[in-house]
């Protein structure tokens, strides 16, 4: 009999009622409507245990809730990518590429298509005013940029990802977490991404050092203190519902301010950390404030660390970023790239399409290259360019 396990793209949420919670694999767009023991019967398989004959597992593996091994049936939308991409290229360059039935295979067509795009189906930089759109539609390479470089890590990271270490807790801790503002430029992580981003975190920090989250929408700081009693935790977060949430949660294991970070940090939390994680808006004067914040923060000493996410592709200005970060003397230690996965909800992918299509990129492949379910982000370890030995 096979094994089974929870994927690493589970996910729970409200329905249309709070009387409803949807269980989601985030990575096949499928769901599953509970019922009244269904987190306990998760449980049971983060646990370990077998619950093969249950109606309602039946229905959870079905939509890739559960997974076993073996399994090998892709998401819809890489079917339709690979159908599409085989289309283009014949279509451009008179040759029809064989079909891909393997993950390589995939890879080696969408390097091909990339080819055969960047040659014949560039969009065109927007003429008009400046101040009616945003700076991609000046530099729409960049949207190119990231569209291959999306699919490219949907398919190398999470195509076959068949990770058994989800912290199903986590997702229980999370589902019921205020709704995401966009004024405050929120955009939450996954469940999994969470675990990881703290549980490097705990890895990297001497036992008793002092942490401080800047902004937590992801909850990495509720994940800490849910894996080790070692570290000391604190958290300024502007959104008042979102303070709520947490102070609610953390059962006094850290604590939870309600601030403004353009305001700077309060004085008294200046100097005083041994590690900062946050995850700073696009735009070039937010990304700016929170890494100053951050910065401000930090022991002045060569362990201190920045645990910083971001995907310096969609900022509003990357060199400027890197720009900022020799300013304020942070050095890159380390980068996990496309560590953090994010839902890349249907605004966002409708506006990117739209924009595309303006400027004279085709509606096929171009919709079948936006339809990864990720956005993606680096995980940057930065130390205090002063503070080096």
């Amino acid at each position: 009999m096979n094994r089974t396990w929870l994927s690493p793209h589970l996910d729970a949420r409200y329905g249309n009622s709070t009387e409803e919670i949807l269980f989601t694999n985030l990575s096949y767009g499928t769901r599953v409507v509970g019922q009244e023991d269904s987190w306990e019967k998760l449980r049971s398989v983060a646990e370990g245990k077998d619950l093969n004959g249950d109606p309602w597992m039946a229905r959870a593996k079905a939509a890739f809730l559960v997974r076993s091994e073996g399994e090998t049936e892709w998401p819809d939308f890489i079917a339709r990518l690979e159908t599409h991409l085989r289309q283009f290229v014949k279509k451009k360059s008179g040759e029809e590429p064989p079909r891909a039935t393997t993950r390589e295979e995939l890879m080696e067509l969408l390097n091909r298509a990339e080819v055969v795009f960047r040659e014949t189906s560039m969009p065109s930089p927007y003429s008009g005013p400046a101040e009616h759109v945003g700076p991609l539609m000046h530099k729409p390479e960049r949207l190119i940029d990231f569209m291959f470089d999306h699919t490219r890590a949907f398919l190398e990271y999470d195509l076959e990802d068949h990770s058994q270490d989800l912290a199903f807790g986590l997702v229980e801790k999370f589902f019921d977490r205020p709704a995401m503002k966009l004024r405050y430029e929120q955009q939450f992580c996954i469940p999994r991404t969470t675990q990881l981003r703290a549980q490097l975190m705990v890895e990297r920090l001497k036992p008793g050092s002092r942490v401080l989250v800047l902004g937590d929408d992801d909850l990495v700081g509720l994940a800490l203190v849910e894996m080790t009693d070692q570290l000391q935790v604190d958290v300024l977060e502007l959104d008042a519902d979102l303070v709520t949430f947490l102070k609610a949660k953390s059962d006094g294991r850290f604590t939870v301010l309600e601030h403004n970070l353009r305001h700077g940090v309060p004085d008294s939390m200046k100097n005083c950390y041994d590690a900062v994680t946050t995850d700073p808006p696009y735009a070039d004067d937010g990304m700016r404030f929170f890494l100053e914040c951050a910065k401000a923060s930090l022991k002045k000493e060569e362990d201190s660390r920045l645990f910083l996410t971001t995907f310096p592709g969609l900022l509003e200005s990357p060199e400027k970023f890197w720009s900022d970060l020799n300013d304020l003397g942070l050095h890159i230690l380390q980068t996990h790239k496309h560590f953090s996965r994010y839902i890349y909800n249907n605004t966002y992918r409708v506006q990117h399409l739209a924009a595309l299509r303006y400027l004279g990129s085709p509606l096929h492949p171009t919709t079948e290259l936006l339809g990864f379910p990720f956005l993606y982000a680096h995980f940057f370890e930065c130390s205090l360019e002063s503070s080096k030995a």
